[in-house]
């Protein structure tokens, strides 16, 4: 599912980890093509997409606004703790945004060496097999707490609430073990574990590290 010749790159990490700054350097100094996953799967929901009719007729039209368009904010009061509705939902709109995400880099034909890309469910969603490695960016609760108060005027029990039901390093570091032992032949290197707890310099001298290490590694075959 991945082209040849390219080293693809997963990113994810907690609300106000920094993915965003992260991007924008690989994108920059890099010339990374950047796919986000998030954007894709609100594309694919709307009127006339892929997953439109079968997400109202899960769902049913009262998530639907005057336009015959899917409200974000309807659909998520409608399978809020529903977990089962959540796995439907999810098992429509992932395969598809998967499938977008592979046409776009075939698309690109090999223009760009690194093509990253972000979603804020990457690892739930289990797009392992898109990827030669993932980057989770870890930032400690109280700076995440912080920059969300600062950058989106969220309340602190607003940016508890969102990081308590966001799952941590660890499980990622798990689910990427797990898809690593379960298909040995991957070409799937593993995750990458990015700190983001100081200044923005700190951050972009650690992602050029891991970037020179994986051109040394590419530089081997």
């Amino acid at each position: 599912m991945r082209p040849n010749n390219v080293f693809v790159i997963g990113l994810t990490g907690g609300i106000g980890s920094g993915k965003s700054l992260v991007i924008e350097y690989l994108k920059d100094k890099y010339n990374c093509l950047v796919i986000k996953a998030d954007d894709i799967g609100n594309e694919v929901k709307l009127k006339g997409r892929e997953c439109y009719d079968d997400i109202v007729s899960l769902l049913g039209e009262d998530i639907l606004g005057p336009d015959k368009e899917i409200i974000k904010n309807k659909m998520a009061d409608k399978i809020f703790s529903d977990e089962d509705l959540i796995e439907k939902v999810n098992a429509i709109i992932h395969p598809v945004v998967k499938k977008v995400i592979s046409e776009q880099m075939d698309e690109d034909n090999g223009k760009h060496k690194f093509v990253v890309v972000e979603a804020a469910l990457l690892i739930e969603a289990q797009y392992f097999d898109l990827f030669d490695e993932v980057w989770v960016i870890d930032t400690d609760k109280e700076v995440r707490i912080k920059r969300l108060m600062e950058s989106r005027g969220y309340s602190l029990e607003k940016c508890e609430n969102i990081i308590a039901n966001q799952n941590d390093v660890d499980y990622y570091c798990l689910q990427s073990d797990i898809f690593s032992n379960e298909n040995p032949e991957s070409d799937y290197y593993g995750l990458r574990v990015i700190q983001n707890n100081s200044s923005t310099e700190d951050l972009k001298d650690a992602i050029d590290e891991v970037m020179e290490d994986i051109n040394g590694r590419l530089r081997q075959y």
